[in-house]
């Protein structure tokens, strides 16, 4: 998947709450030079305002926000934390987050497709889930 380096993929024991989870996922984003620091406060002004709409399936978030929120470059990041982490109003934790940053309408989307097709095999989610470290997390997107 050429939308994901491996600086850019973590594993985390836990996450204070959903914010400080969408700060921690979005970090190497913002490290990287893909994402301006607004871009993860806008995606938690996004949830506080909308909901958490991000969680799309059990244990998998996709973290993201309007290009024009922040996003500089299109880039994925992937942040694996051990504990769940629990949303406002969802009573579907998220452990997986897939953390979006898009230039654009369009430069995204093969790398969406790709990360929803390997979503949508169930044995290939638990190995995911359970990576021992980012570059096991890193290879399971290869």
């Amino acid at each position: 998947m050429e939308l994901l380096k491996l600086e850019n993929v973590q594993v985390c024991e836990r996450a204070a709450d959903w914010r400080d989870a969408i700060r921690t996922a979005v970090r190497p984003l913002e490290r990287g030079g893909y994402v301006e620091p607004r871009y993860k406060e806008e995606i938690i002004a996004n949830l506080e305002r909308l909901g958490p709409y991000i969680v799309i399936a059990e244990n998998v978030a996709l973290p993201h926000a309007r290009p024009e929120q922040g996003a500089i470059k299109t880039q994925l990041g992937v942040t694996l934390f051990r504990e769940p982490v629990r949303f406002d109003g969802k009573e579907t934790p998220a452990r997986l987050f897939v953390t979006l940053a898009a230039q654009d309408a369009d430069s995204h989307l093969d790398a969406l497709v790709a990360v929803s097709e390997l979503l949508d095999q169930p044995e290939k989610v638990e190995q995911i889930l359970a990576a021992e470290d980012a570059q096991t997390l890193y290879d399971h997107f290869q």
